[in-house]
This record gives C-alpha cells, structure tokens and sequence, in this order.
C-alpha cells in the first residue's frame, strides 16, 4: 500500500525529508525520520485508516495484534525526464512535464506481529515523478 497511488499526497512531504529512514507504527500512525519523531504523514494515516478497517473486516481485534511497522529506506536523485514513462502527471487538471523528475528507490519491510507469529514481507520499487508535483498544500512532517 505505501508504493500505491494513496503516496501521492506524501511524496512532497517525502521529498523534503530526503534519503534516510523512516519507520511508521501501522497501529498508531506515528512516523519516525532517521529515528526521530516527525509529524504524522498522510501515507501513515492511510495506512493505519485500512489496517483498522480490514482488521474489523476479517473480524480481527486489534488487541490480538502486538505490533504492525513499516520501515522504509528512501534513496531520492533527480534524473532526465524520463520519455518512456507512461504515466500522465497532472496539475490543476492539466498535464504537466518537468525537464527533470525526481527519483526514489523505495525498500519496504513490513512485520505485523501477533502473540503466535511474525508476518513479513518486503518491497522493493523504484518511483519517479516531476519536480514540484503534487502541489504540497500538507503541513511539513519536520
């Protein structure tokens, strides 16, 4: 979920912090940047909001879970608008092209624990999108 279109409200929040870590409670949506608390970023409620709802879904009590944390290792560039790219961006309802994009290695690693076991997995994808997109109209993380 976190390398999905719901990042889109996050990434110039994301942008801002730079390469580094950052670690988010899934239960909570308290986020970490280089082990220091920021502010709450939009990705971290998302995420919270679903697990909640699919916890209630498959009739889950939260209480069975004893953690669920993503950590995230941002490694960002800025490289060449990329020509092959066949994602439209937009702004204000129009398309937009920056001569330059910015680029973000994203590797997540995920562990929901409970009393009896430790799920996990991991992710790794590669983003890019323009400079300056979306327009960042969120409070700073820092």
């Amino acid at each position: 979920m976190f390398c999905g279109w719901r990042l889109i409200g996050s990434k110039p929040n994301l942008v801002e912090l730079g390469s580094g870590t950052l670690e988010l409670d899934a239960m909570t949506g308290q986020c970490l940047f280089q082990g220091k608390t920021i502010g709450q970023l939009t990705i971290a409620e998302e995420i919270r909001a679903w697990l909640e709802q699919d916890l209630a879904t498959n009739k889950i009590p939260i209480a069975a879970l004893t953690g669920a944390h993503l950590t995230v290792k941002l490694s960002f560039s800025v490289v060449p608008w990329n020509e092959p790219a066949k994602e439209i961006f937009y702004s204000d309802g129009k398309p937009i092209r920056t001569e330059k994009m910015n680029r973000c290695i994203v590797e997540c690693r995920s562990n929901v624990t409970t009393d009896e076991a430790v799920y996990r997995s991991k992710l790794t994808e590669v983003q890019e999108w323009p400079l300056g997109w979306p327009v960042d109209t969120s409070p700073s993380p820092g």
